[in-house]
């Protein structure tokens, strides 16, 4: 089944929510289920793969740090995103960056 590729103004509305979802989860910061079904309750629908994407542009701008965190007994591990000082101060407005795009919640 062929995927359909976001254009880059949904990539820009995708990195914008899972910042403000990363700001919300403090101070636990937030899986990518957590900001797979987040997401999906505000009523957007994303690919898992997009969503990994948006995190890692996210982390390379120095909005979010990700961390894996595993359980080896349980045999589990989950991708924490956790949104940086630098993070805050994008969504407070005292800093500018290109290629994300918040929304009205």
């Amino acid at each position: 089944m062929h995927k359909k590729k976001l254009d880059a103004v949904q990539k820009q509305i995708l990195r914008g929510r899972i910042l403000t979802i990363c700001e919300k989860a403090q101070p636990y910061g937030a899986g990518l289920e957590m900001l797979d079904v987040t997401l999906k309750k505000e009523g957007f629908c994303y690919e898992m793969q997009d969503i990994r994407q948006a995190c890692y542009y996210l982390e390379q701008k120095g909005l979010i740090s990700m961390t894996i965190v595993k359980n080896v007994v349980l045999k589990i591990s989950r991708n924490i995103s956790m949104i940086t000082a630098r993070g805050i101060d994008f969504l407070e407005g005292s800093i500018e960056e290109e290629g994300i795009a918040l929304t009205e919640e």
